[in-house]
C-alpha cells in the first residue's frame, strides 16, 4: 500500500499504533532496567507496553476506520488498560491526539501538529505537579518541534522523522533536567518509552525497516547509593457510575499520596496513586461508584526484588 505524502488514513494510523506497541514490547526489559523516577520499581516498560497493547486490542473493534474512529477507539482502549504512572500518561497523550483528530477521515502533517499540541496539554493537565526531564518534556518539545516544522512546506514523512529526532534529543537531555537520572547514569524511562512509540509510528508510516540499537544501562550502583525509603503501594483502579464528581475525586486522591493521576469523565474514571494506606482511597472510591480492575502492588517489595536481581 502506497502512502500519500500529504494525508494519512485511519488504516495507516492503526498500523502505526500497532508498530508502536511492537517497539515497546521489544524494549520492555531496557525500559524496566532504567526505571528510576519516581520509584525505582522496574515496571515502566511493561506498564507502557500493556497500555499500548490495550489500545491495539481496542482498535480491532473500532466502529469505523476513519482517523477519528481509530484514534478515539485507541485512546479509550489505552485508558481502560492503563498501567502505572507512565501508562496513564501515555493513555492521555493518545487521548489528546484523538481530540486533535476529531472529525477527521484522514489527516495531514498540519492536523497531526495540532493533535500533538493537544496531547501535550492533556498530558500536563493529568499530573498534579509536573516534573521536567520526563515523558512530559518529550511530548511538549515534540509538539513545539512539530509547530516549527509546520510553518514550512513539507511532507508528512519528513515531519514525523523530524519530531522523532527531536524526541531522541530530548530523551538524551533528561539527566540534565532531573538530577536523580544523572546520578544513576540513565535517561528517563517514560521519556524513552514515548520515543519508542514515536519511532514505531515513524517506522510504520515511512515504510522502512529500522534497527533500533538499545542502550544497556545498569542502575545497581545508583540504587545501592540511594537512601532507604518507604514507597508504599501502587494503587490503580477504575470507578464506574453516573454523575461522578471528577474534581472532588481528583482532590481526594491527590491528598491520599504521591503521583496521583485521575482521568476520565463523569461515567468512568481511571485512578492511579502511590499511598501507604490503600484501604483509605479504596473505601472512598467505593462510596462514589463501582470499582473495576483494582490492582495493588507493593512497591517496597518490587524495589527489593529489583535490587536482588541486579
Amino acid at each position: 500500500m502506497q502512502l500519500a505524502e500529504s494525508r494519512v488514513t485511519g488504516l495507516e494510523l492503526k498500523e502505526a499504533y500497532e508498530q508502536a506497541a511492537l517497539y515497546l514490547e521489544d524494549h520492555i526489559e531496557e525500559l524496566n532496567a532504567m526505571n528510576i523516577f519516581p520509584v525505582p520499581d522496574g515496571d515502566t516498560g511493561i506498564n507502557m507496553f500493556l497500555t499500548m497493547k490495550s489500545a491495539v486490542a481496542a482498535m480491532s473493534k473500532a466502529p469505523d476506520m476513519t482517523v477519528a474512529g481509530i484514534s478515539s477507539t485507541a485512546a479509550r482502549g489505552a485508558l481502560l488498560g492503563a498501567r502505572g504512572n507512565s501508562g496513564v500518561i501515555l493513555s492521555q497523550i493518545l487521548k489528546g491526539i484523538a481530540k486533535g483528530l476529531e472529525g477527521k477521515v484522514t489527516f495531514s502533517f498540519r492536523d497531526f501538529t495540532a493533535a500533538l499540541h493537544v496531547a501535550s496539554e492533556q498530558a500536563y493537565q493529568t499530573v498534579a505537579n509536573p516534573v521536567e526531564g520526563t515523558i512530559l518534556t518529550v511530548i511538549r518539545e515534540v509538539s513545539e518541534a512539530a509547530s516549527r516544522i509546520g510553518r514550512r512546506r513539507t511532507s508528512f514523512t519528513r515531519m514525523i522523522m523530524s519530531v522523532t529526532l527531536q524526541a531522541k534529543k530530548t530523551v538524551k537531555r533528561t539527566p540534565e533536567m532531573l538530577p536523580v537520572l544523572k546520578e544513576a547514569g540513565v535517561v528517563d524511562s517514560g521519556a524513552k518509552g514515548l520515543f519508542y512509540v514515536l519511532e514505531g509510528m515513524k517506522d510504520s508510516i515511512c515504510r522502512k525497516r529500522i534497527t533500533v540499537k538499545t542502550e544497556e544501562k545498569t542502575v545497581q550502583e545508583a540504587i545501592s547509593k540511594s537512601k532507604e525509603k518507604t514507597y508504599g503501594f501502587d494503587v490503580q483502579f477504575m470507578i464506574q457510575g453516573e454523575n461522578l464528581p471528577v474534581d472532588e475525586i481528583r482532590e481526594k486522591v491527590t491528598a491520599c499520596g504521591e503521583c496521583p493521576l485521575v482521568v476520565g469523565d463523569n461515567t468512568l474514571i481511571r485512578v492511579h496513586v502511590h499511598t501507604v494506606d490503600p484501604d483509605n482511597v479504596l473505601d472512598y472510591a467505593r462510596s462514589k461508584g463501582n470499582l473495576l480492575d483494582v490492582v495493588i502492588e507493593d512497591m517496597d517489595r518490587q524495589v527489593q526484588q529489583k535490587n536482588r536481581d541486579k
